[in-house]
């Protein structure tokens, strides 16, 4: 595998771990431990990730300017927001609105991905926020139906303008063995491995994926998510605009199936 420098383990196409992040970027909240995982130093209304590892309790923290798309990886827990309680467990995703406020309790070895998205406060951010209906505060991954992407893997989407998220779409995505083509998007997205694993190849080079592995694929750039193991691999996105998680294109600019440009 290739050895990327340290100052490039958040570059975009660089897969980074929790474990391997340098210790400024470990930190705590409460009982909890966050991961500075996708952190925006150089860039402004950027999406970010924290990735918070939580076995009791984490003070309530305000989603300031960003609204939050939250995915459970594994473990249990709640979390409250506006005097509501949402229960946690694996494959659970919670969304927050810019302004709310919230906080975990009953953390009981829980991991999980919190995705900030800016919100339209900022010039960028009201260009990519999307008109939206029908507020869903959370939803359990494998209750909505599945679609189809780029080569033979499948999706479904957690959050987008249909659930009230003005501002990003939320997925999971299912690669069977083989994975998928070289392709890429015109949107910016941060991606993370919920099960299973492979390899990522970006700018000529494989990186091996693991639950956990988390990376970010901006607009245009060449990707392709390889799956060499007997089981399905499972990659979260979070991408904005918000819409369709289909909207790729092969190298020479041809839509891949399931997706017809609007």
């Amino acid at each position: 595998m290739p050895t990327f420098r340290k100052e490039l383990e958040l570059e975009p196409g660089v897969v980074y771990t929790s474990h391997t992040l340098a210790k400024d970027r470990v930190k705590r909240r409460g009982d909890a431990t966050y991961y500075e995982i996708v952190k925006t130093d150089f860039y402004v209304e950027a999406l970010s990730a924290i990735d918070l590892h939580l076995t009791g309790t984490a003070p309530s923290i305000t989603a300031n300017k960003s609204d939050v798309l939250i995915f459970v990886r594994e473990g249990n827990g709640a979390l409250e927001t506006g005097g509501e309680t949402v229960e946690l467990s694996r494959g659970t995703a919670v969304q927050i609105r810019s302004g709310e406020s919230f906080q975990y309790e009953r953390g009981e070895n829980l991991r999980l991905i919190e995705v900030y998205i800016p919100d339209a406060s900022g010039p960028f951010g009201r260009r990519l926020t999307s008109p939206a209906s029908g507020f869903t505060r959370s939803v359990q991954q494998g209750i909505s139906s599945k679609g189809a992407a780029t080569g033979n893997r499948e999706f479904e989407v957690l959050f987008d303008a249909e659930r009230g998220c003005a501002s990003a779409t939320m997925f999971v995505g299912f690669i069977p063995t083989s994975g998928a083509p070289a392709h890429f998007h015109l949107y910016d997205e941060i991606c993370q491995i919920i099960s299973g694993g492979g390899r990522l190849v970006t700018y000529g080079k494989t990186q091996e994926l693991v639950p956990g592995s988390t990376f970010a694929v901006v607009p245009r750039m060449l990707h392709s998510l390889i799956n060499d193991r007997d089981e399905n691999l499972w990659v979260l996105g979070v991408f904005r605009p918000q819409g369709s998680p289909a909207a790729a294109y092969y190298p020479d600019g041809t839509p891949a199936p399931g997706y017809t440009e609007v």
